[in-house]
């Protein structure tokens, strides 16, 4: 075999993907089945000489087999902890943050209610007051164990397992809680510290929201980032940026030994001190999966520089995902390693030669030459990296950006610029506060970021700049890619097949994608939205949108569905209840959509946030009772206010839905709207007997759905973290009910 540990990295991370998909008890049938393979194999004369299927098949045997044992041995007993309480001891081992005015720590737990748990285990803790605790602090308090959304497969919940945390939990502040400082705290601690301090320097240098950026870009902090800067930077096809991968670390490492070697260091010694650094930009970085893959690869290649030998890209990529596989089962759960590697193996294979064809192709003037080639090097390393992540971004987030490749052209060399500057800038900052020596780095970093934002939101607000994909095409389309695929390469070696490959496969994806667009043109679609134990509801047609109720932690998910769905134009947008965070979502929205309607219910207390922002809409119509709207020509919204709350029913053409925020007395409504074809709620109303709908859709958290017992109401389905319930009219009142998963 040529590349050995290519061939078994690849093979393991895949096989943990495929795990992670299916599960713990597919895993260990599908572990048996590649031993099985593996055995029959080796029996093989011709297979066994080559050595590929052999060690292909045993590496995802003992990956599958890695996986099960991992979960049935070390998370599902901590599950089974999920909606108990218990008084815990354990140590913060993260830095705190703070998001949606609450504040979270990483802890690990020692022991539980009085007895010691056969291992510890990492938990996220959440209290609306911030404890006098820092890192490596001892707590003992009492909490409430649940589960991160989502179940099986590509979830919160995995997404969590592979950074450690099993659980989350809330505090019973009103209980004791005690915090103590340890005598020792361990190396990593100074990790954490350099951390603090970079991300402080950063914020004491430039204004909040460029601030935020440059930690976001340079440390992958994205707990600063606003909800619209979000969903600019995966609407324009450039989130990469966002998660500290291989470009942050190449970056880094080439400053590095830049510096160095500008010093007169040789270049030997200049490598050895610069994979200290990279090391160092690791534990800065809190050794995340797409980290730690960059970072062996960087090692990997200053290695071979103190050796004199030029490691192979292939290997090195290999050697790095297994090294992250062996200790981490759920390393793949990860979307961001997923992603890192595939752009990894896409520069590797394809950068280079797309420009290299782009260069035979387009460099002809000499004067021009060289930013000609420059804007190729940066089209092939944007092609490469966004044609192996294409299929891992849309089953990911059900969408695919259009515009990628324009964004990666105006952002890539922006990002780097303001990487290198800011880390200058930081690190000034910290050897001499105030001595106006950062300023300049610290200028040309926050001028970088301004623009980067800008650029984003520019593009992210270009008509069709992203396309939903999501549903049953997509697998069809990537199943179809992988035959072309497989097809050209046992058929002929010819490059025009492969390009003619490609090129087929390009065009399917993108007819699938438009064809879905015009066969939903005059489709009306009613989504609750998955914000957890409150209420989002948007209807959505041919780009327009009307937003009934902003509930949830952020109007990130609201935000997110409207740009996916390709909504232009929001007509109607009402707030159902008083409560500062959905005042303060409908806001935000208000400044995102501009819609031509807003709906208010008079209470005389209307939140800050909204009357500042108010005057965005188009017009805004006050009501203090009831209130009656049509949206689309041909749907009626209809509102009645009840207590603190207001009860809304929608009809579309012979579909009606009732809408009963938390509080909502059933008693109070027409005897028609209680007869409605779906109820929405986000609590079990005690008259629920009133309600007579076809089906009740639950808005709540998976961990305060109520028991089977208590559900009173008819064929009920919830949101839970799984994902949006769908109601799709057509247009000719047929109607479909399907779950789509939030990107």
């Amino acid at each position: 075999m040529k590349r050995p540990l290519a061939l078994v990295g690849f093979s393991y991370l895949l096989a943990l993907a495929a795990a992670v998909y299916f599960g713990a008890r597919w895993s260990l049938v599908l572990a048996c089945a590649a031993l099985l393979g593996f055995l029959i194999a080796m029996l093989l004369p011709r297979a066994r000489a080559t050595g590929v299927f052999p060690a292909a098949l045993l590496a995802v045997s003992l990956a599958l087999g890695s996986f099960a044992a991992f979960s049935r041995s070390a998370v599902e007993p901590v599950r089974a902890l999920a909606g108990k309480d218990a008084v815990i001891e354990g140590t913060v081992c993260d830095l705190p943050y703070q998001a949606y005015g609450r504040t979270y720590y990483i802890v690990e737990v020692r022991r539980t209610a009085g007895t010691t748990p056969a291992q510890s285990f990492k938990i996220r803790l959440s209290c609306q007051k911030a404890l006098h605790a820092e890192p490596y602090s001892n707590l003992r308090v009492k909490v409430h164990f649940f589960l991160p959304d989502g179940g099986e497969g590509y979830s919160s919940r995995s997404y969590y397992a592979s950074r450690g945390i099993l659980l989350f939990a809330y505090l019973y502040e009103y209980e004791g809680v005690t915090v103590s400082t340890p005598s020792e705290k361990p190396l990593y601690d100074y990790a954490l510290r350099l951390r603090s301090a970079l991300m402080r320097s950063v914020r004491a240098l430039l204004p909040p929201e460029q601030a935020n950026l440059v930690n976001g870009v340079l440390l992958g902090d994205r707990t600063g980032l606003s909800d619209e800067v979000t969903s600019d930077f995966r609407t324009a096809g450039i989130s990469h940026l966002l998660s500290v991968s291989g470009l942050h670390m190449a970056t880094m490492a080439e400053l590095i030994l830049m510096l160095l070697l500008s010093l007169k260091i040789p270049k030997k010694p200049a490598a050895l001190i610069a994979s200290f650094g990279v090391f160092a930009f690791m534990a800065v970085t809190c050794f995340v999966p797409s980290v730690t893959r960059s970072g062996v690869m960087c090692l990997l290649y200053l290695s071979g520089i103190l050796f004199s030998r030029r490691p192979d890209p292939l290997n090195s990529l290999g050697a790095a995902v297994l090294l992250i596989g062996l200790f981490n089962p759920y390393a793949a759960a990860d979307v961001g390693l997923l992603l890192s590697f595939s752009a990894t193996l896409g520069l590797i294979l394809c950068a280079g030669p797309i420009a290299r064809y782009l260069n035979r192709k387009l460099d002809r003037w000499a004067p021009l030459g060289p930013l000609v080639r420059g804007a190729n090097g940066i089209l092939g390393t944007t092609a490469g990296a966004v044609l192996f992540t294409l299929p891992i971004v849309i089953l990911s987030f059900g969408a695919v950006s259009l515009i990628a490749p324009v964004s990666n052209l105006l952002e890539l060399i922006p990002s780097t610029l303001m990487m290198n500057f800011a880390a200058v800038a930081a690190v000034l900052n910290l050897i001499a506060p105030q001595s106006f020596l950062a300023m300049p780095f610290a200028l040309a970093a926050g001028l970088l970021a301004k623009f980067m934002q800008s650029c984003a939101h520019f593009l992210a607000g270009i008509p069709y700049a992203g396309a939903p994909a999501s549903g049953g095409f997509v697998l069809i389309w990537l199943a179809g890619s992988f035959l072309l695929g497989a097809a050209a390469l046992f058929l002929s070696r010819s490059k025009r097949v492969y390009q003619a490959a490609a090129w087929l496969s390009v065009i399917v994806l993108l007819a699938g994608i438009f064809s879905g667009s015009l066969a939903g043109r005059g489709v009306t679609r009613i989504a609750v939205l998955d914000v957890g134990s409150a209420e989002a509801v948007a209807i959505t047609r041919d780009g327009r949108g009307a937003v009934i109720g902003c509930g949830g932690l952020s109007a990130g998910a609201i935000r997110r569905y409207l740009q996916q769905s390709e909504v232009t134009r929001l007509d109607y947008l009402q707030p159902l209840t008083g409560e500062t965070q959905e005042s303060v979502n409908c806001a935000n929205l208000l400044e995102a959509f501009l819609p031509r309607r807003l709906v208010l219910r008079d209470t005389g207390l209307t939140d800050s946030f909204l009357q500042a922002s108010a005057g965005r809409a188009g017009s805004c119509a006050v009501y203090r009772s009831d209130a009656q709207a049509c949206v689309f020509q041909d749907v009626q919204i209809d509102t009645v206010a009840q207590g603190e709350a207001s009860a809304v029913r929608v009809e579309a053409g012979q579909t009606s839905v009732l809408i009963c925020p938390k509080g909502t007395d059933l008693a109070g409504l027409p005897s028609e709207w209680l007869d409605s074809d779906f109820a929405v709620l986000d609590e079990i109303p005690e008259e629920a007997d009133l309600l007579g709908p076809a089906c009740t859709i639950l808005s709540m958290d998976s961990g305060e759905l109520p028991g089977r017992t208590a559900v009173k109401t008819a064929n009920p389905v919830a949101t839970a973290g799984a994902g949006n319930i769908v109601l799709q009219i057509g247009r000719d009142n047929s109607l479909q009910i399907r779950r789509e998963t939030d990107a």
